[in-house]
């Protein structure tokens, strides 16, 4: 007779490190199989517990430029302080209230003043609690020469004339809009900043109309907001802006829930009426809010607050990573066609060639290595990666998921001015271009499928550890958020490395994975496209586990195909798509990294 299985909990609390209960997957699956499978709603309960125990982002990436970083004695002697930190603090800041507080507390996140009386927000810890931050070799170095000395990381982002550049070319600003919205982060008023940016108060209100379309946004704070996320790869997501906004700020929390929906874009009446408080009882908030926190207006505090919560992003994950933005192609965000979300993109160019949306998989591809940029354009071809609902800076949708992807296609089509495009959709991507294919037919050159994922009613014969945890997934959709959020609070680089060798069995793959470079992408990939949030992952597999079938295709399209790699199993006869002329084409074996392993014959694909 069977022994019965274990609970879940069990499992984690015996077999699992502290630290990492991630580890228990990968090295005892069959165990925690029989778990779920026995006990399907306390399995979603124990996850759950696991992931609350957890920090809130695994691996969290900064860039460098972002950030201003000094070591000091608890009497406030500067022992180091980078370029960045100097420009901030021309003079001596006393910080000794707070060096104090963090070396008998703990690490401390606070306001501090900077050059020109701005305000900004600084993390605050000894070596110890610094330990797992990037420091350069210097602040390491006088960090470790002497006792009671403490770092201080201050979040800056928006002293950074290089970040504000690049987040001009994420939203396509020209060169006056650029300057004007660089501007208005410190100005207290348009006037200031008009003036400050060379152009007259009506030439700067008309730019300020076309800033605000291209950024998806109403008003200057929200703006602001959408600029800061920009510079800092929009780690965080905003959700606990009430709770940061009392602890780094000390508000009171009728002060931050009334803060948080003005540093939104909200007015004073309406902020007014989503919280159910008369304007009189606003604005007494919203003042005591600016007296306390030192900021100089709405817009001003978004931008603190925007900084505060990219700062306590990475000081709150178990792996900070810093460096710059790195893999080519420019960045782009632009508004859906009803103007009610973001959706971003890397468009690799060259403008004039035929362009090419290149899907990213279920958690990685966000960026597309060199070798298959390289001879996608060598092929005469504009690979563009957009980022689906919920995946990286996309923001979420309700309702058809499909649907509101295949939107978002075509409002690439539209923003970027292009005619008619091809298209390379991957596994779980297939719904979303499909429903593309469907809805915009006159927009659809070439279709390729790459090992597409099919419909959950044909039989997965697929024998991998990673299609054996998905198929739990899909047949028990409540745990797909529950498990992918205990997922995403461990994508350390640690336990990514191990994840990928386990979940890649083809030989080409593994091969691939030697190379550092190839791991150190693919990880840093993944971490930036489940940075935020795990609600494009959830999305997507929802669409399959609530027995998605795809439309008929337009009797136009013809000449399909699908590439399938011959060193994964379980190919399912792809006649379910139901195209005519569907033509498969093997990818000689190749896994799931063609793009890495097979990148010519990709590009050949569309020959």
């Amino acid at each position: 007779m069977r022994a019965p299985s274990l609970r879940l909990s069990e499992l984690l609390r015996a077999s699992a490190s502290k630290s990492a209960p991630v580890e228990l997957l990968l090295d005892s699956w069959s165990q925690v199989e029989d778990a779920v499978l026995a006990d399907t709603g306390h399995a979603r309960e124990d996850f759950d517990a696991a992931s609350s125990a957890l920090p809130p982002i695994a691996g969290a990436i900064s860039d460098r430029r972002a950030l201003a970083t000094a070591v000091l004695t608890v009497a406030g002697q500067v022992c180091f302080a980078d370029a960045a930190y100097r420009e901030l603090f021309p003079d001596v800041a006393d910080l000794r209230p707070l060096l104090k507080r963090a070396r008998r507390e703990g690490p401390v996140v606070s306001l501090v003043e900077g050059v020109a009386a701005a305000a900004f927000t600084a993390w605050i810890g000894d070596a110890e609690a610094a330990a797992r931050w990037p420091l350069d070799p210097e602040a390491k170095a006088a960090l470790a020469a002497g006792p009671d000395r403490l770092v201080v990381v201050v979040g800056a982002p928006s002293r950074s004339s290089e970040l504000a550049r690049r987040a001009a070319r994420v939203l396509d600003l020209t060169a006056l809009e650029a300057r004007l919205a660089e501007a208005l982060m410190f100005a207290p008023n348009l006037e200031v900043a008009a003036a400050d940016a060379g152009v007259g108060r009506e030439t700067a209100r008309d730019a300020l109309r076309r800033i605000n379309a291209k950024a998806g946004v109403r008003r200057t704070p929200e703006l602001i907001g959408r600029l800061i996320g920009v510079m800092c790869v929009a780690q965080a997501n905003g959700e606990d802006d009430e709770a940061l906004s009392e602890t780094a700020f000390g508000l009171t929390p009728a002060e931050a829930r009334v803060g948080a929906q003005i540093a939104r874009g909200l007015t004073a009446p309406e902020t007014a009426q989503a919280l159910g408080l008369s304007p009189e009882t606003v604005k007494t908030h919203m003042k005591a809010v600016l007296n306390k926190t030192g900021a100089k207006g709405a817009k001003d505090f978004a931008r603190l607050l925007g900084e505060a919560r990219e700062l306590v992003a990475v000081a709150s994950a178990s792996e900070s990573v810093f460096g710059e933005q790195e893999g080519g192609g420019r960045l782009r965000v632009i508004s859906s066609l009803d103007g009610a979300r973001r959706i971003a993109l890397i468009d690799y160019g060259p403008y004039d060639a035929q362009p090419v949306l290149v899907f990213h998989g279920a958690a990685a591809g966000r960026r597309l290595p060199d070798g298959v940029r390289q001879a996608m354009i060598a092929a005469g071809l504009r690979p563009i990666v957009v980022q689906r609902p919920g995946f990286g800076l996309t923001d979420p949708t309700g309702g058809d998921y499909p649907a509101t992807a295949a939107a978002d296609m075509a409002a690439v089509i539209e923003r970027l001015r292009l005619r008619k495009i091809h298209v390379l959709a991957r596994d779980t991507g297939t719904p979303t271009a499909l429903a593309f294919a469907h809805a915009y037919p006159d927009l659809l050159d070439r279709m390729v499928l790459m090992n597409p994922h099919p419909p959950m009613y044909l039989e997965d014969q697929r024998t991998t550890f990673v299609a054996s945890v998905q198929r739990h997934l899909l047949r028990n959709p409540d745990l797909v958020v529950t498990f992918a959020e205990f997922l995403r609070r461990q994508a350390t680089t640690r336990l990514l490395e191990r994840i990928l060798f386990k979940a890649l069995e083809a030989d080409t793959d593994l091969r691939a994975l030697e190379d550092p470079a190839v791991r150190q992408f693919l990880i840093r990939d993944i971490q930036a496209m489940c940075a935020r949030s795990v609600y494009g992952f959830a999305a997507e597999h929802a669409v399959y586990a609530n027995d998605w079938r795809p439309a008929p295709a337009s009797t136009r399209h013809t000449g399909w195909i699908v590439a399938q790699s011959t060193g994964l199993t379980g190919h399912v006869d792809p006649a379910w798509i139901g195209v005519r002329d569907l033509r498969i084409v093997e990818l000689p074996g190749a896994g799931v990294l063609p793009q890495f392993t097979h990148p010519t014959l990709l590009a050949g694909l569309f020959g």
